[in-house]
């Protein structure tokens, strides 16, 4: 057997595995970014707007304030886009967040919050039960700032520091935060 003949049966295989591998990965990649153009609804009828990878919501949150801090504190639920199309996944999650904009001595209920989880990294975070602090990711309230991780749409603003944390008990921070998979789909553009 010539050294021709023997380099081109050891490429060839090589060659057709790097090739194969490319295409699972433009796949996967396809996959990943389902659809990013368009606003998905889950079954239950909750809205990841386009662009987004998923939305966190803390529905009765309370507040509590003693003299210049303030703290809020409550349970919601984060959706995230799953990898695989049509099909996000449901994550319970502890929320806190704090500022300093007491006023006074008083604890209450405040209105929902809602965040729009804008980036990759800080979905598959929680996805994997992680912990996200938000003075790791650029926080903005402006829903048109292309560089913002996470968008606060509603009952938060910038000057608060807050962790989304999965699960509902101390149980999940040593056993994982429980997930569940729904189906999403895509929601069609206004008159069409």
């Amino acid at each position: 057997m010539s050294r021709e003949t023997f380099t081109l049966l050891m490429t060839a295989p090589v060659a057709l595995l790097l090739t194969s591998l490319g295409a699972s990965a433009q796949e996967a990649d396809q996959q990943t970014n389902w659809p990013m153009s368009a606003a998905v609804q889950t079954e239950a009828g909750q809205e990841i707007p386009a662009g987004a990878y998923g939305v966190a919501y803390i529905d009765a949150p309370r507040v509590a304030t003693l003299l210049q801090l303030r703290g809020v504190t409550g349970r919601g639920t984060v959706i995230v886009k799953s990898d695989d199309s049509h099909d996000c996944l449901t994550i319970s999650i502890r929320f806190v967040a704090g500022d300093f904009g007491g006023e006074g001595i008083s604890t209450s209920e405040t209105h929902p919050i809602r965040l729009i989880l804008r980036s990759r990294r800080v979905a598959g975070a929680l996805a994997a039960g992680d912990d996200v602090v938000s003075d790791m990711y650029r926080i903005s309230a402006q829903m048109d700032d292309p560089e913002a991780d996470i968008i606060i749409e509603s009952g938060l603003s910038e000057s608060h520091g807050f962790v989304l944390n999965p699960g509902r008990s101390v149980v999940a921070d040593i056993f994982g935060a429980a997930t569940s998979r729904t189906a999403c789909s895509e929601l069609q553009a206004q008159g069409s």
